[in-house]
């Protein structure tokens, strides 16, 4: 004879949208929505959305922020941002003829003791030697370093989004050659299990900022300025000398 068994009992779950909201440096905006049956779910994932949509900044629209969606805090699904970036679309247009450009990745700590992977982008007014590029490139280094390491990881990508960070360090630059663009191209967050499973290198912040050539071009002008005010006797003598024998 045939076994009955019993209907195993189906649940269904029954799903709603379930809004997302940023970290507190973006006032916790809701930067989306996902439909899901338990906002537990949603735990681990991540969110991309254009910069513009969270400051009605319409020059922001080529900066995207990712969030990390971390918890349920008070029945809400809080996240944590964990990047920074411009398009390549926008990145590339920075870059003309006629023009050197810098890029750079490396790995620096916060005040909060984070781990973020940084890249900036310069690009010059004009072509220049390969020397200059090298002293601006550790000079850049150097300053973003020590400046991250005096602030956390919120005031550090508030500074970028004011663009506070580009300006000082595009007027350092300026000292050893014109600068046309100063951008931070993309900010990621590491986590620091990743950074001693891969043996990634952090650069550390300096005591102090390397010191910057001293420039020639005054120095030429003044040399000569003064091969100039040396030459005007000597015509004048010549002068003189042609109308006597005239």
């Amino acid at each position: 004879m045939a076994k009955v068994t019993k209907a195993a009992a189906v649940v269904i779950k029954k799903k709603r949208w379930v809004p997302i909201h940023a970290s507190k440096l973006f006032n916790e905006q809701v930067i989306g929505e996902s439909y899901v049956g338990e906002p537990q779910e949603l735990v681990g994932r991540c969110v991309t959305v254009s910069l513009m949509t969270l400051t009605g900044d319409p020059q922001k629209q080529s900066v995207s922020v990712s969030f990390k969606i971390t918890g349920i805090v008070e029945s809400k699904v809080v996240s944590e941002l964990i990047g920074y970036q411009i398009v390549p679309s926008a990145a590339k247009k920075m870059m003309r003829r006629q023009k050197s450009k810098i890029e750079d990745s490396f790995i620096v700590e916060t005040l909060d003791k984070k781990l973020i992977r940084v890249k900036p982008i310069i690009v010059t007014r004009g072509r220049t030697t390969h020397n200059v590029l090298s002293t601006m490139s550790k000079l850049q280094r150097a300053y973003i370093a020590k400046m991250i390491s005096k602030m956390d990881f919120d005031s550090f990508v508030k500074d970028v989004i004011l663009k506070k960070m580009q300006y000082g360090l595009a007027q350092l630059l300026k000292r050893l050659y014109p600068v046309g663009a100063c951008e931070i191209r993309q900010i990621e967050f590491i986590p620091v299990e990743k950074v001693k499973e891969l043996g990634l290198k952090v650069t550390l912040p300096p005591d102090n900022l390397p010191e910057l050539p001293k420039k020639e071009v005054k120095v030429e002008k003044e040399s000569a300025s003064e091969s100039t005010e040396q030459a005007a006797p000597v015509e004048q003598a010549e002068e003189s000398a042609e109308q006597e024998t005239a």
